[in-house]
């Protein structure tokens, strides 16, 4: 090739290539790394490694990005965190599917597969069944990769993604596209290139617009063919997508050998065999290879296509081997047998399991909550032995001080042993986590137990999540939170009620009757304020029903509030009016807040005013964007910033939950 060629090519291939691409893509590494290096817990780790390794592998720096999609299955199965050890196999998989190394990505994807099945995580599978389907084209089995494509398509539909669905629609148009069932092709595109128009995937429109290029290309309509590779290739300049650049480079190279402008061909070649192999691209890399070879050998410069073609060659051997196409069949008859093995041991210990874990909740909370009585009785009869004694022995107390300091520490002591009974039966965040994608709980108890609590449970795929502030705070409030607790698991879990509005009715019945005994001759009108949300996630809405306490909803950085009912969980002065039932659509990127008031309620800043809803709320507004680890920090930092040295007032909860 001549040297000013080669300059061009040089200067072509900085202008778009280098600059703000890499940059932008070095920004987008530095600020994950900094995620991860501020992650509070084991779960936003796994997540950050997760990602950091999908960027990294962007980028093509391989061997870092294989040592943290390894570091975060390590993590993950030390915790039993199933979807991050599953996105780690996916990330590894992905690695080698870009050196083309397609056993080992279908041993990763296939353990993903079992991963994201474990736990139902009908995106993940939909996403393995797409991966499957790749390995399964790149080995040119094209019917069994639009059996998988057809696959992963059904669970996104399921889901309602529509970029997924997108995805799943060029993936099944391409699989036409190699089997020369070029009608069916185009129309699965032309679908495709509709929803990401949409949606404003530009990513996803480029894809399109190239795949619709190369049915044209197939059909003999060259100059509609052209129209198509430059559109993709302007919106793949505009993104920096040096993946889609690669294949664009590639396809624009073989149009033009057969346009015979073996001049174009030659730079579109060189332009894509720099760029696929600085991303580590072999498949693509090796397509180079080939339209440089032609161009060559189509000009009379047999010794430049000769030098090519070895390269293309050695290349395609190394991929599609005898030996690579055994082990990949091998490794997918291992694991239908594996799974259909798992299934029928699942049926025979299901009903089981389900029984025995049920029994096992049920003693647990009843043990519970009657220990903590016992210990509240205890501490209360303790309490007025000690007030007596006070009174009729002053001056020897007085003796013996160290007698009473030895006292008020086993008081603490057993406050303390309450504490830890309460945070027990207090959700654990690793329950939630097996449903719920991203959250926070922001939890800060005034004294050493509290009158706040948040209970958790999934029923018939659907999310419930109560956030509640009782009467007083302290071990009285404490006492009340544990009533709550076990009502909620009586009414919810065991009598099955669903609706928000109705636990809400029953709740404040069993409070009622459980404080104002037949026979009494005070009424107690202690209670709680409460929220009680139920989440479906796969169809993104929310019901409600909402006891002095209110919920956000922030969406696009616009905060919702959704009203509560001026009525405590428990009797007050007005009429007992039924609690009302709401519901909600939720949207992709939502935030949803939930939270009692001791945090807006809190004293401090320059003035030691109160902090105030408005500014609770523009502090929600402002983090919204943010990781959950992120929300979580921040609400705490500026919480302990604006009390200062003054006391708490009040038990503090704030959870946020993104959809």
């Amino acid at each position: 090739m001549k040297k000013g060629l080669r300059l061009y090519i040089l200067m072509f291939l900085s202008f778009f290539i280098g600059g703000s691409g890499t940059t932008v893509l070095a920004q987008n590494i530095d600020s994950i790394n900094r995620a991860l290096n501020i992650a509070k817990d084991d779960t936003n780790k796994v997540n950050t490694l997760n990602k950091l390794s999908r960027q990294l592998n962007n980028t093509g720096e391989h061997e870092k990005s294989l040592k943290y999609a390894t570091e975060a299955i390590n993590i993950s199965q030390k915790l039993s965190f199933k979807k991050g050890e599953a996105n780690g196999y996916k990330n590894i998989g992905n690695i080698y599917i870009n050196q083309s190394n397609y056993p080992k990505a279908l041993e990763y994807y296939l353990q993903s597969l079992k991963a994201f099945e474990d736990i139902g995580d009908k995106q993940g599978i939909g996403k393995c069944y797409g991966n499957l389907g790749n390995v399964s084209q790149y080995q040119k089995d094209y019917p069994k990769a639009l059996e998988y494509y057809l696959k992963s398509l059904k669970y996104f539909e399921e889901v309602g993604d529509k970029q997924l669905i997108a995805a799943s629609y060029s993936n099944i148009g391409e699989a036409y596209r190699k089997q020369a069932i070029f009608s069916k092709a185009l129309d699965y595109d032309l679908k495709s290139l509709k929803i990401r128009q949409e949606i404003g995937d530009k990513q996803g429109i480029g894809n399109c617009y190239n795949n619709i290029g190369i049915i044209y290309k197939h059909q003999g309509d060259y100059p509609k063919a052209l129209e198509c590779y430059l559109k993709a290739l302007k919106i793949r300049e505009e993104i920096k997508d040096k993946q889609g650049l690669g294949g664009c480079f590639n396809d624009m190279a073989e149009l033009y050998n057969k346009l015979s402008n073996h001049k174009l061909a030659l730079h579109y070649g060189y332009l894509g065999l720099h760029i696929n192999k600085e991303i580590g691209n072999i498949e693509q890399e090796r397509i180079s290879y080939e339209s440089i070879a032609e161009a060559y050998a189509s000009t009379n410069q047999y010794k430049e296509a000769y030098t090519n073609y070895v390269f293309f060659k050695r290349l395609t051997d190394s991929i599609f081997s005898a030996e690579n196409s055994k082990r990949i069949g091998d490794l997918k008859t291992h694991y239908e047998v594996q799974k259909k093995e798992a299934e029928l041991k699942a049926k025979a210990e299901a009903q089981e399991l389900i029984t025995l874990e049920e029994e096992k909740r049920q003693r647990f909370v009843i043990y519970a909550v009657i220990g903590l009585l016992i210990i509240v009785l205890v501490f209360a009869l303790f309490m007025f032995n000690r007030f007596k004694i006070t009174q009729r022995q002053k001056e020897i107390i007085e003796k013996q001080k160290h007698l009473v300091e030895e006292n008020q520490k086993e008081i603490i002591d057993s406050i303390t042993y309450a504490k830890r009974i309460q945070q027990v039966l207090l959700t654990s965040e690793k329950y939630i986590g097996n449903y719920v994608k991203e959250f926070f709980i922001l939890f800060k108890p005034k004294d050493i137990v509290s009158g706040d609590f948040y209970w958790a449970t999934c029923i018939n795929n659907k999310f419930y999540l109560a956030t509640a502030d009782c009467t007083g705070h302290g071990v009285p409030g404490a006492f009340m939170s544990m009533l709550g607790i076990n009502f909620l698991n009586e009414i919810i879990i065991e009598k099955k009620i669903a609706r928000p509005d109705e636990v809400l009715n029953n709740l404040r019945t069993e409070i009622i009757e459980a404080l104002n005994p037949e026979g009494s001759t005070e009424k107690s009108k202690d209670g709680m304020d409460m929220s009680l949300c139920c989440f479906d996630f796969i169809g993104n809405t929310l019901e409600y029903a909402s006891a002095n306490n209110g919920i956000y909803i922030v969406r696009n950085k616009e905060v919702i509030e959704l009203k509560s009912d001026k009525m405590p969980v428990g009797m007050h002065t007005e009429d007992i009016m039924p609690f009302t039932y709401n519901k909600v659509q939720l949207q992709q990127g939502d935030v949803v807040y939930t939270y009692t008031d001791g945090y807006p309620d809190q004293f401090g800043g320059p003035k030691g005013k109160k902090f105030k809803y408005k500014q609770f709320i523009e502090q929600l507004s402002s983090i919204s964007p943010e990781s959950m680890a992120i929300q979580k920090e921040h609400l705490s930092m500026v919480f302990d910033n604006w009390k200062g040295s003054l006391e708490q007032v009040d038990d503090v909860t704030v959870i946020g939950i993104s959809i």
